[in-house]
């Protein structure tokens, strides 16, 4: 049957020099440092020489005491590491993005504040930052990201905090301040220019007036739910622990946020629906001990290309938390749309369940997690069932060396958005004692480049990896194998070939023909769903479920499940919100569900993490070849 194109999550990495065409990369079983995603800060004076020459050594030491004390304030006030000072050069290193920003708004202000008292000895200050994958090495941090940041630094002008566009991307829903462009500009001792933006409070103070786990952006909202809550605390007033077990009065709401109109909807509204008939279900049982719940869908629709916007969602979060009767939440679908809600429902502490979310860097810390959980880092408040991306290089991995027996791999990537998926499945395969050939293929260039050196070596290929898309050489990688001999090598991929049948026009299948047989991909999946709920969702609706609908269904079996156990303890109005998120992602507690039992780790990822397997079919879709699934596999827990 045809399938939309797939739209992968977006993520947010720090380039690496290309590889050329027909080049190759060097591989090696000793395993490397574990490599963190961190905030960088650098900052220094601007004019200091000019000004130790016009003012005297005296004067200059005086303003640079003063500049290292305020420097050095920000600094702890925010959790900041100091690696290195040298002169008026300051180098920092943050867990968190978004306390690197904050930091370096705080020291721009203080100097601006020191400034004005002293007007003839002003402290200026310019501040650059970065954030990107470092290993920590005895000598302080190792990484790109670190030499980037030092030269952002040099950009910054007097009062001006500068940032890349990984640190806007990471930070933009986060922190109550708007980015300015500055244009791409060259760096120095880095290949290509990279754009840099100004950051600028929407409200002055707003920011950085307070630590990281202090009052952060949108204050009006926090103004708001506090009222919401005290408002509850009234209607409730008398409301004790020796009331009977259950809930206390009210028309208890579970949210859910979804693409309900436009393109997207197809996306939305199975999850809806499914999520409506858990609650009609858990209704029909009594409820939790006799208190009924309901079910408030929120749209977030939008513009193309994804038709699903992170600022409704973000809006749509804020409703359900300034609601004192929403508990808890469904969605939402987009990991995007994902990256804008979190920052707040982890402030609030409002549980969070999504069927679909992929994206790694909303649940764990070496890929920025922290950040979208700055509020309170330590409490999960979102959970999800979707396995994480990252999970597909280590199951492709053991795929190909395990049920493709293949020892030796030619791995290619498009030296764009595959590249990350090449270079983790590079790595496990070769953990696992394979050997892998690693080659890029650069855009417009012939695959032809790629392949016929391979063909040649002495030990050959018994395997090709691509990660790339199909239209970013997928494709005509596979045709170009026909012509190098290596047409009976298999050729496996990730989804980004996961694009419909050979009825389809311009899918991998379609495009290759006879070719690809022999082909296979990844797509990490959910598990295996209880017939039952299939059965019921066509009573309901007339119509088949989604690939999320079951997940949907299982988010409300796991708040309802959370809730009976809570309810047990007579909880108040108040506490609610709070005792539910507690105990439903808590690691120690398991639910049964439509896919099985299923559990959350520590960082909120499901215990299962399935990845499933295609090939092609060349009798499938009426003759004309289509996907179908080769195995399934649970790689769990996450990793």
């Amino acid at each position: 049957m045809p399938r939309p194109p797939r739209v992968k999550e977006d993520a947010v990495t720090v380039p690496d020099p290309e590889l050329p065409a027909g080049g190759e990369e060097p591989t090696s079983s000793t395993p490397e440092p574990d490599s963190v995603t961190r905030g960088f800060l650098f900052s220094d004076l601007r004019g200091y020489t000019h000004f130790v020459e016009t003012r005297g050594a005296t004067t200059a030491a005086a303003l640079l005491v003063r500049y290292r004390a305020l420097a050095r304030a920000a600094i702890a006030r925010f959790g900041g590491a100091e690696i290195k000072t040298e002169g008026d050069s300051f180098y920092v290193v943050f867990s968190s993005v978004s306390s690197a920003v904050r930091c370096g708004l705080a020291i721009s202000a203080d100097a601006a504040a020191a400034s004005s008292d002293q007007p003839d000895e002003p402290i200026q200050v310019g501040v650059g930052i970065h954030a990107g994958e470092t290993v920590e090495s005895d000598g302080g941090y190792v990484g790109s990201a670190v030499n980037i940041a030092a030269r952002i630094c040099a950009q910054a002008a007097s009062g001006e905090v500068l940032v890349s566009e990984t640190v806007r991307a990471l930070t933009r829903s986060v922190l109550p301040v708007r980015f300015e462009p500055r244009g791409r500009r060259p760096l120095k001792g880095i290949a290509d220019p990279i754009a840099l933006f100004a950051v600028v409070e929407t409200v002055p103070g707003a920011a950085w007036s307070r630590g990281p786990r202090g009052l952060r952006g949108r204050r009006l909202l926090a103004t708001v739910v506090a009222a919401a809550a005290l408002t509850a605390g009234a209607a409730f007033f008398g409301w004790s622990a020796l009331h009977p077990a259950g809930l206390p009065p009210g028309k208890w709401t579970i949210g859910l946020d979804q693409p309900l109109s436009g393109p997207a909807a197809a996306r939305g509204e199975p999850q809806r629906n499914a999520a409506q008939l858990a609650i009609d279900a858990a209704n029909k049982e009594g409820g939790i001990l006799g208190s009924l719940l309901t079910l408030q869908p929120y749209d977030d629709a939008g513009e193309p290309p994804n038709y699903q916007d992170p600022d409704k969602g973000a809006a749509n979060a804020a409703s359900m938390i300034a609601d004192p009767m929403t508990i808890a939440m469904i969605g939402p679908s987009s990991s995007g749309v994902a990256r804008a809600m979190l920052p707040l429902t982890n402030d609030a502490g409002l549980l969070q369940c999504s069927a679909a979310n992929t994206g790694p860097d909303l649940t764990k810390p070496r890929y920025g997690a922290l950040d979208l959980r700055s509020a309170h880092p330590d409490q999960i408040n979102y959970v999800r069932l979707a396995p994480s991306d990252d999970i597909q290089a280590p199951a492709l991995a053991s795929f190909a060396f395990r049920d493709l027996n293949a020892k030796v791999a030619l791995v290619i990537d498009d030296t764009g958005d595959g590249r990350e998926i090449a270079d983790g499945f590079a790595e496990e395969y070769t953990k696992l004692g394979g050997i892998v050939i690693r080659r890029a293929l650069n855009e417009g260039a012939d695959p032809l480049t790629v392949l016929a050196p391979a063909a040649d070596v002495t030990l050959a290929p018994d395997l090709v990896f691509f990660g790339g898309f199909t239209d970013t050489g997928g494709a005509a990688l596979r045709l170009a194998m026909r012509d190098t001999g290596l047409e009976s090598v298999p050729f496996l991929s990730w989804d980004g070939l996961f694009d419909g049948s050979a009825a389809d026009t311009g899918s991998f299948i379609q495009q290759v023909g006879s070719m690809a047989v022999g082909s296979y991909i990844a797509h990490a999946s959910l598990g295996p769903q209880k017939a039952s709920f299939a059965e019921a969702y066509r009573a309901a609706f007339g119509g088949e479920p989604d690939e999320y609908s079951a997940a949907a269904y299982a988010c409300v079996e796991v708040i309802v499940a959370s809730l009976r156990e809570v309810a047990k303890q007579s909880p108040s109005a108040d506490s609610l919100r709070g005792q539910l998120r507690a105990y439903a992602v808590n690691p120690s507690h398991q639910y049964p569900t439509v896919l099985g039992t299923v559990g959350f780790d520590a960082n909120g990822d499901s215990i299962q993490q399935f990845v499933t397997f295609y090939r092609v079919d060349p009798s499938a879709a009426g003759g004309l070849g289509d996907w179908v699934i080769d195995k399934q596999q649970d790689f769990g827990p996450a990793p």
